[in-house]
């Protein structure tokens, strides 16, 4: 058996794109060939880059959700594609060996942004708003995780934050009390990019996005706007080391507040903070630190 080096040892999930193309190539017959790796490093997100045979340029993801879920997400994608939205065609869905899933896509123009401001952000706003209704009549594909029904999965944040601890008991009532009794069901038939952050994002020479990559967490139906709190918290995190970052924050928020009515902003941005506690508390019990982290994140998110 060949042994492939593992070209992403940084990470949380090292994987070795060679090893991946080979399989690929075994499964499907379809010839691709590893020209290079992407800049950043680990995560099951690092893209490797591939020539198709005849000649056209692709990179490969990888993503932990179920085959079936990512092969919807390609429709759902290939829809926007189909729209004219500068998101990559998915050419090929895959399951690999180890259990996770290849996402063989089109390969974009563009760089990722290493300066942001006020203009940045009208950018990726600008071009949110373009996923608007592209998924109606797809009800099969799924609202975000963040909003569960009493019959579809609100359960589980009861097995989670109504089993942790009183505090997070404490945080999983709070909840019901902003929405009202009831959890808030979300509505509409926008596509949610998941991960909608600055290091998904490719700009061109003008400043306009040229690309709009790694749908690894699926793609979700709903109101579109939610994704620009993934750009909120991109920059309460990661985006602080950007130039530019104060600027950018603030018109984050002028935007956030012009858009969105500010109970339902209160919602959206309560349902994310308990859907981050309740993941941190399912995935990662072995890690108190980062369940205080986010309950903490929670607590104060919830108090407002």
């Amino acid at each position: 058996m060949t042994e492939h080096r593992l070209e992403f040892r940084i990470s949380e999930n090292p994987w070795a794109p060679a090893a991946a193309v080979v399989e690929i190539n075994e499964r499907c017959g379809c010839g691709l060939e590893l020209v290079g790796l992407a800049e950043q490093e680990g995560g099951v997100s690092s893209a490797a880059f591939v020539r198709w045979p005849d000649g056209r340029d692709g990179a490969i993801s990888r993503s932990k959700l179920p085959l079936a879920r990512m092969r919807q997400t390609a429709e759902a994608v290939n829809l926007a594609k189909a729209a004219g939205l500068p998101v990559a065609r998915h050419e090929l869905v895959v399951q690999l060996s180890d259990g996770l899933v290849a996402i063989v896509q089109e390969r974009l123009p563009g760089r990722h942004a290493t300066r942001i401001d006020a203009r940045v952000i009208d950018a990726v706003v600008e071009t949110n708003e373009r996923f608007a209704h592209l998924l109606a009549g797809r009800l099969d594909i799924p609202t975000s995780a963040a909003f569960p029904t009493q019959d579809g999965g609100g359960h589980r944040w009861e097995e989670t934050l109504g089993q942790y601890s009183d505090r997070t008991r404490r945080v999983l009532k709070r909840l019901y009390e902003i929405d009202g009794g009831e959890l808030y069901a979300m509505t509409g038939d926008d596509l949610i990019h998941t991960d909608y952050s600055l290091g998904n994002l490719l700009f061109d020479e003008q400043g306009q996005i040229s690309g709009i990559v790694d749908w690894n967490f699926g793609a979700d139906r709903g109101d579109r706007r939610y994704a620009l709190l993934g750009m909120r918290g991109y920059l309460a995190g990661d985006g602080r080391w950007h130039e530019g970052h104060d600027a950018a924050s603030d018109r984050l928020e002028e935007v956030l507040a012009t858009m969105i009515e500010p109970a339902l902003l209160r919602t959206y941005l309560a349902h994310r903070a308990v859907h981050g506690l309740h993941g941190s508390i399912e995935s990662f019990p072995h890690r108190p630190d980062r369940i205080e982290r986010d309950l903490r994140a929670a607590e104060m998110q919830l108090a407002t």
